[in-house]
């Protein structure tokens, strides 16, 4: 399981064992955006900021419920729901536990 807050690199190794192939050069790019994005949620985590997330994950439920007949967007969707969901709680855990 990944640690945030993550490099892009550490992020993208993770995605490729999971999927159990390399990703395409427009994959690595989209990922490394996302591994960014995640790093701020985690942050958004270490302050406890509910509201964010929730807005966040608003935003994220609304692009889905738009591309609800793509099934590969709406699997990207929900791997990317799973990741902030993630990072937000360990950034909390580690919030607690300092």
């Amino acid at each position: 399981m990944i640690r945030f807050p993550t490099t892009p690199e550490a992020f993208i190794a993770d995605q490729e064992q999971l999927m159990g192939r390399k990703l395409s050069e427009g994959e690595r790019e989209v990922t490394v955006d996302f591994a960014e994005v995640f790093n701020l949620i985690y942050e958004d985590g270490l302050r406890q900021d509910h509201a964010v997330l929730d807005r966040d994950l608003d935003k994220l439920d609304e692009f889905m419920s738009r591309h609800r007949d793509d099934l590969l967007i709406r699997q990207f969707a929900e791997a990317c729901r799973f990741w902030m969901i993630e990072a937000w709680e360990q950034g909390a855990e580690r919030s607690i536990s300092k």
